[in-house]
């Protein structure tokens, strides 16, 4: 309510929710949504008159899945979003301008989409100097020749341009060094081993995380995995189970959450981020010994993306600034990002998503339908821990 009384807008992520639980939630004052991923739902929440953002970034991909829902009547209420987009990504596509070419290329008219870029979207958000082109608005404008590929030649702001043909005029670029130690040093774990990482089953039936590609929602499944002669888990490439674990990594509790992948697709080797929804733990996933080499390489740089086969680091992308960000330019980072593209492909990951960023929200307890947090494996439909272990999972434990 305190947000409502300073006339601030409220951001929605409505995932899973029944037509019922959206009246209750549009009723507390939310009115957006960016987690629908089929065109019912989306149809839906334009009837009750909210305000739909259409996702399309590096792991979810529900930009075509939604158009059918966009219609000449509904177009008003829908505008794009990229949320996650990584850096190679935005370097060979774009960001909005990307979303704002596909509808195009779906055949919905140029002038909609723009439309939903525009002044839908200062709309929505109550930016009213904003979203068109008329007197007594902001001067911000792209130029372009063609409507139908959108492709940006000149950029102005405040009446002023700042880029043409891809590069910055007129704009001064500050270069940022962040001295502060604490915003360098924040990768606190301890010291780990391959026990660290032994998940130990009374029985073969095990609770899993299935990933569904190019999508935030993961399958809560159950099915048989291997086991050796004393109850642990072994990897299963050809099942495509494998391990992965959460480590707490700011304050150094030394917990560690263990569970079962399916899906993610590597055949060797290990991949850990800190870039870890919300909380940005170090996130990993593979073999016992990879894992923990990798893990030691993310402690030796602070933080970043890492890719370990054999013991040995095959590719890596440092991200010492709080473990989220780089202390180098951006082409040095879209160089740094394609090393690991080619080193992915050496350990066998899926090459139909991006595994990083895919791997990052397996730890955000709070879209369906199962997540992994530093507390064990987390079902988000009863909101609380569940065990690896199926035969225990009606043992309700700790909650979230």
């Amino acid at each position: 309510m305190h947000t409502k009384t300073k006339k601030k807008k409220i951001d929605g992520h409505v995932t899973g929710l029944t037509a019922q639980q959206l009246n209750v939630y549009m009723a507390a004052g939310i009115h957006t949504d960016h987690e629908c991923i089929t065109a019912t739902e989306a149809r839906e929440r334009l009837r009750k008159g909210m305000y739909l953002m259409l996702l399309e970034g590096t792991v979810a991909k529900d930009l075509r899945n939604l158009l059918p829902a966009v219609t000449e009547r509904s177009s008003r209420r829908c505008l794009f979003v990229t949320d996650d987009r990584h850096l190679d990504d935005l370097v060979a596509e774009g960001s909005i301008d990307h979303n704002v070419r596909v509808p195009i290329e779906e055949d919905i008219p140029a002038m909609t989409a723009i439309q939903m870029t525009t002044i839908n979207a200062a709309e929505c958000f109550g930016l009213s100097e904003h979203g068109a082109i008329a007197p007594g608005n902001k001067a911000d404008l792209l130029l372009f020749e063609d409507l139908n590929s959108i492709q940006i030649q000149s950029v102005f702001k405040d009446g002023k341009l700042i880029a043409k043909d891809g590069q910055l005029v007129n704009f001064p670029v500050i270069p940022i060094h962040p001295n502060e130690e604490e915003l360098k040093q924040t990768v606190h774990i301890q010291e780990l081993s391959d026990s660290d990482f032994i998940i130990k089953l009374r029985d073969t039936l095990a609770n899993l995380i299935e990933i569904t590609p190019n999508s935030l929602i993961t399958k809560h499944i159950i099915e048989p995995v291997t086991l050796d002669q004393n109850g642990l888990f072994q990897l299963s490439p050809s099942k495509d189970q494998i391990k992965l674990a959460v480590i707490e990594r700011h304050r150094m509790t030394k917990q560690i959450g263990l569970g079962i992948v399916k899906g993610l697709g590597l055949q060797s080797g290990a991949i850990a981020t800190t870039v870890s929804h919300d909380s940005h733990n170090l996130t990993i996933a593979g073999n016992d010994f990879d894992m923990l080499v990798a893990a030691e390489e993310i402690k030796k740089m602070q933080g970043g993306l890492v890719i370990v086969q054999d013991g040995k680091t095959l590719a890596s992308l440092p991200l010492p600034i709080a473990g989220l960000m780089s202390a180098t330019t951006y082409s040095e980072v879209v160089h740094l990002l394609k090393e690991i593209d080619i080193a992915l492909l050496k350990i066998g990951a899926n090459r139909y998503f991006n595994p990083f960023l895919t791997l990052a929200f397996l730890a955000l307890p709070v879209i369906p339908e199962i997540k992994l947090t530093a507390q064990g494996l987390f079902l988000v439909s009863s909101f609380h821990h569940i065990p690896i272990d199926a035969s225990l999972s009606n043992r309700k434990t700790e909650t979230f």
